[in-house]
């Protein structure tokens, strides 16, 4: 039995090599597409390949690129159930597909550069707030020692503010 250290590896190797073989060089913007896979991912909580799907939806960056980045009003069926959609989020989540759609273009020298993305998501992470927790959450697990900082920006928390 793997355990979930090795099965996160595995995934790691699983996605390198697929980025490897869809470009067939390491180099930085390698870590860009992978970084887009990522994304998708996130947004619609699937698989990198998944078998059980039928075959032109079973590769996510395909079927993401297809059908989600040639016509972002697709955007609603290929997202997460399990996410927020709200008009804030929603507005969050098309940033972030488009950027994914820019990390996974074919060829690399259309990828940007991880500083541009990093770029494009900090604004969205500047939005985000979490809610504050109610005693029983405080209670299972560390929030008060950073109860202090649940309303403050990543960038307020990164500067030391």
């Amino acid at each position: 039995m793997i355990g979930q250290k090795e099965s996160d590896g595995c995934k790691m190797v699983l996605l390198l090599f697929l980025v490897l073989a869809a470009t067939g060089r390491v180099t930085t913007k390698v870590d860009v597409y992978a970084f887009g896979i990522v994304l998708m991912e996130l947004i619609t909580g699937r698989k990198t390949i998944d078998n059980t799907l039928p075959e032109q939806m079973s590769h996510l960056v395909s079927w993401f690129r297809s059908r989600i980045i040639h016509n972002m009003e697709n955007i609603t069926e290929a997202i997460d159930e399990t996410l927020n959609l709200e008009h804030e989020s929603m507005e969050s989540i098309c940033v972030v597909a488009e950027l994914a759609g820019h990390c996974t273009a074919p060829e690399p020298h259309q990828r940007p550069d991880m500083g541009h993305a990093v770029n494009v998501l900090v604004p969205l992470v500047d939005q985000w707030s979490p809610t504050t927790p109610t005693h029983s959450e405080k209670e299972q697990g560390c929030d008060i020692i950073y109860q202090d900082i649940y309303h403050m920006s990543i960038s307020q928390i990164l500067s030391g503010r």
